[in-house]
């Protein structure tokens, strides 16, 4: 259901006949994931005062959200151990159902909860560097102090200390992880497992969560959250948008005025609203992802006597043959156990295989640049199709990073095991974007520098679709900077 102060209404008519609201002398955001938080915190950042009210228009589903359409209707084969457990259903089940989407050789990953994928994300922080931003309109220079603010926002840190270093070719770099571990916005309960620690796989403790800064910017009144409301289209009409909603779970729908807009989505979901704004002429958009792969490490010497963490213990990153490629490396913790297999049994099976495999054993994940990928979205009479294929240059340079990377372990006393690698199927990388690019002299579905989609004015792509790039890492951190680059320069002074 939807809860507003009646002081922000202008017109909301009988349940009985069509439902409007007015939001035209408010900013409207849509969805409440990391871009939506970050693009909330870039509008009250902006050099001119904001007096206008912020309205996040959601979904939200939540764990307690008791939907039809959210129980399991397909198997996801998302690589991450936190997509496994149970309880986590409600935050991917009902994506592909409610979008009505189709895949051809491609994994759809995305989140209709309130939060988004931030309520189970790897919470790796991976900031773009001088050579990964040469495609956006801003350098390393121009936006470390919205580094600064993004990794506040995410840690409760003043940390300045981000490394501007490009990697050199063939090198090989081993280093301890950033992490978004925010104490400040942590929820109220932790599970019940004995090993529950900072970025427990099964409740992700501690974890920044967007959902958590939701309430948090809800309870200072810098926002008014309207949850329950699935987004099927907007449409321009004269000088006003109109956003159409369906009210969960009555199916009703609710039209939305609104004059600002920006989409935070997710790729996915924007490329649908985008490509259903423009003609039908111009159906397909790119899809850049980060292709990626996974695979086994035992350590044969003294890397297990280190002190891991539940998540990521270490990443890595390197450069072969003019192509970036950056991974992370997690221990097969006690956490992990428990976590798949109970408290009881877990424990168990750690007593009796923890010392001489558990402890020795690491899992590594392993990503490449957008510029490997090959995807399509495409969006006829109401399906949403992806299609996309990994390419035999793909292939090719997995196998011969791989053989490098053997040697670069090696000599850290890890042991990549034989037959372990495994090249992820497009998509279950979970890092999407560049649908709709930041272009100087953009073209039909494309944004300019500040965001802004061509041919609909102060309508702002602010969550990683309008990314021309994605860098070989996770896009969290760089997407939140992004948003709030745009969100801040779209603020005008009032007059």
């Amino acid at each position: 259901m939807i809860y507003m102060r009646m002081g922000f209404i202008k017109s909301m008519f009988d349940k009985k006949t069509k439902r409007e609201i007015d939001l035209s002398d408010s900013y409207v955001i849509l969805g409440s994931g990391l871009t939506a938080i970050s693009t909330i915190h870039g509008i009250h950042d902006s050099k001119y005062k904001n007096t206008k009210k912020i309205f996040v228009i959601d979904a939200g589903l939540t764990k307690d959200s008791k939907l039809d359409f959210t129980k399991r209707n397909h198997v996801l084969k998302a690589p991450s151990p936190k997509f496994k457990i149970r309880a986590n259903n409600y935050v991917y089940d009902s994506f592909k159902t409610m979008l009505n989407i189709t895949e051809n050789g491609f994994e759809a990953v995305g989140s209709l909860a309130k939060g988004g994928l931030s309520n189970i994300w790897g919470a790796t922080i991976q900031p773009y560097q001088n050579e990964e931003l040469r495609k956006f309109p801003y350098s390393f220079d121009e936006i470390k102090v919205i580094y600064t603010k993004i990794f506040k926002i995410l840690t409760g840190s003043k940390n300045k200390n981000f490394i501007n270093k490009d990697i050199k070719e063939k090198e090989f770099i081993v280093s301890d992880p950033l992490l978004a571990i925010n104490p400040e916005r942590k929820a109220a309960k932790s599970c019940n497992l004995k090993l529950c620690d900072d970025g427990c796989i099964n409740c992700n403790k501690n974890i920044f969560n967007s959902k958590n800064e939701i309430d948090v910017l809800k309870s200072f009144n810098k926002i008014e959250y309207m949850p329950g409301l699935f987004i099927e289209s907007v449409k321009l009409e004269g000088d006003y948008y109109i956003i159409k909603c369906k009210e969960i779970p009555t199916n009703q729908e609710i039209f939305i005025r609104a004059s600002v807009i920006y989409c935070c989505l997710g790729a996915i979901s924007t490329s649908k609203i985008v490509l259903s704004m423009s003609d039908k002429i111009n159906n397909k958009l790119p899809l850049l992802s980060t292709p990626g792969g996974s695979f086994f490490m035992f350590s044969n010497r003294d890397f297990h006597k280190k002190n891991h963490k539940i998540l990521s213990s270490k990443s890595f990153a390197g450069k072969l043959d003019d192509h970036n490629y950056e991974g992370n490396i997690f221990p097969f913790s006690k956490n992990l156990v428990c976590t798949y297999f109970g408290e009881l049994l877990g424990g168990c099976l750690n007593h009796l295989f923890g010392k001489l495999l558990f402890s020795k054993l690491f899992i590594a994940n392993i990503y490449f640049d957008s510029d490997m990928s090959n995807s399509k979205i495409t969006y006829n009479d109401n399906v949403l199709k992806i299609e996309s294929e990994s390419t035999s240059v793909l292939k090719n340079f997995f196998k011969e990073v791989i053989k490098v990377i053997k040697i670069d372990f090696f000599s850290l006393g890890l042991l990549v095991i034989p037959f372990s690698p495994k090249l992820l199927l497009p998509g279950q990388d979970i890092h999407y974007g560049g649908s709709i690019p930041m272009k100087k002299n953009p073209q039909i579905n494309q944004c300019n520098y500040n965001g802004e989609l061509k041919g609909f004015k102060n309508f702002y792509i602010s969550d990683a679709s309008s990314m021309p790039f994605l860098a070989s890492k996770g896009q969290s951190f760089n997407a939140m900077v992004n948003a709030y680059y745009i969100a801040s320069k779209s603020v005008k002074p009032v007059g």
